[in-house]
């Protein structure tokens, strides 16, 4: 029952997640994406980094597989942060910008690869000295070229969103369009990978803002979607402390 279960899952993922990843939708190469988006949800660094080593010698047979790689590398910086590991997350932002670099040497009108590349780009920012003038016009150049040639790139409007969101105004930072692009994100795939990725997003730009109520509801939507997922269990958490003290000040007040 158990194998049946699972072999149902892999051919779901195979038609839901390969293609919007940019990935040939062939049973085995589902299989791993589907064992790779379990590690992430759960956090798992080491199960991770052995499907990236695992993926690692295959990747010179063509773009599709260095696309996967960049993909697991950009997983990986998920749970790091969830982990609050930098160096890990730093380590894995560059691996995942090399490998999406040598898919664009091979296929450079792929929106995914592009995606891809800026967002690990964005992530290195933070982790590095003058990171937002080493990275940040890089990482904008790639989003923007992702959307330009597949303007339904939901993860590509994400990505963009962050970096509108934490930009300072000078350099073109704006909260209100992050805001919008999150927004356009969900709106192009209400119940992808992507949406759920906004709904995070824009319940830590609600928290940020003091409007708690509409911050849990934001991350509900996000485990609506995936309920097994590390990053929004742990902003959940983060929330609702954030509620509980509040209730706690009042009646002791």
């Amino acid at each position: 029952m158990i194998a049946k279960i699972c072999i149902s899952g892999c051919y779901l993922l195979t038609v839901l997640f390969a293609p919007i990843y940019g990935l040939p939708m062939d049973t085995n190469g589902s299989r791993v994406i589907a064992q790779a988006r379990e590690a992430r949800d759960r956090g798992d660094v080491q199960a991770l980094q052995s499907i990236i080593a695992s993926v690692q010698g295959k990747a010179s047979r063509g773009g599709q597989s260095y696309i996967r790689l960049a993909l697991f590398e950009d997983w990986l910086c998920e749970a790091a942060r969830v982990h609050q590991d930098n160096k890990l997350l730093k380590e894995a932002a560059e691996a995942g910008v090399a490998a999406a670099r040598k898919a664009a040497q091979i296929g450079p009108d792929s929106s995914q690869t592009h995606w891809l590349a800026g967002d690990m780009l964005g992530q290195l920012i933070p982790l590095v000295f003058a990171g937002g003038m080493r990275y940040g016009p890089q990482s904008n150049r790639e989003v923007e070229k992702a959307l330009q040639l597949d303007p339904k790139n939901a993860n590509a409007y994400v990505t963009r969103a962050v970096a509108y969101y934490f930009s300072p105004a000078i350099f073109g930072g704006d909260k209100q369009k992050a805001v919008e692009f999150l927004h356009k994100a969900i709106e192009l795939d209400p119940s992808s990978d992507a949406a759920a990725t906004a709904h995070v997003w824009l319940a830590r730009a609600d928290l940020a803002q003091g409007r708690k109520r509409e911050a849990l509801q934001e991350i509900q939507a996000a485990l609506k979607i995936d309920p097994q997922r590390l990053l929004a269990q742990t902003v959940e958490r983060q929330i609702e402390g954030t509620l509980k003290n509040d209730a706690l000040d009042r009646s002791q007040r």
